[in-house]
């Protein structure tokens, strides 16, 4: 899943599952979920950031989008089994972006702490190999000098 439909999938269930809850979402907590400073999606979220940042507390904010995802996500398994796996590619997809959503992705799943772990146990494997590489052509460089 590309980044740009990864992070669009996430905004959608948000969405939704506040209509579910009956949750308002303002226009700019809408276009908020939207903020990133890599890859600004929408042209006006400079004004859109500038008219959140002195009129909406961060945490609250932040902890209500959490617990949307969480609920759109426990929703989802349970009356869509066959959307876990859009829900993981999605933020696999956003891992090493810097969108505003994982912020609120990582207070509902956790997902920073699992992602570096992941990224962790890949590169000692990684390192594991190397170091496996490197005694194996030592060996056969001083097998082939010992022939000789």
């Amino acid at each position: 899943m590309e980044p740009a439909a990864a992070k669009q999938f996430l905004i959608s269930r948000v969405v939704e599952q506040a209509q579910i809850e009956g949750v308002q979402l303002s226009d700019v907590e809408k276009k908020m979920l939207h903020f990133t400073e890599a890859h600004p999606m929408l042209p006006d979220i400079s004004a859109v950031n500038e008219e959140f940042e002195p009129t909406y507390d961060d945490s609250k904010y932040e902890a209500k989008i959490a617990r949307l995802l969480r609920n759109a996500r426990s929703r989802d398994s349970s009356d869509s089994p066959s959307r876990k796996p859009q829900w993981e590619e999605a933020l696999d997809a956003l891992r090493y972006e810097d969108h505003y959503i994982l912020v609120m992705a990582h207070y509902a799943f956790g997902r920073g702490a699992a992602i570096r772990n992941k990224s962790r146990l890949r590169a000692f494997l990684i390192y594991i190999a190397i170091g496996v590489g490197l005694v194996l052509f030592a060996f056969i460089l001083s097998f082939l000098r010992a022939n000789h």
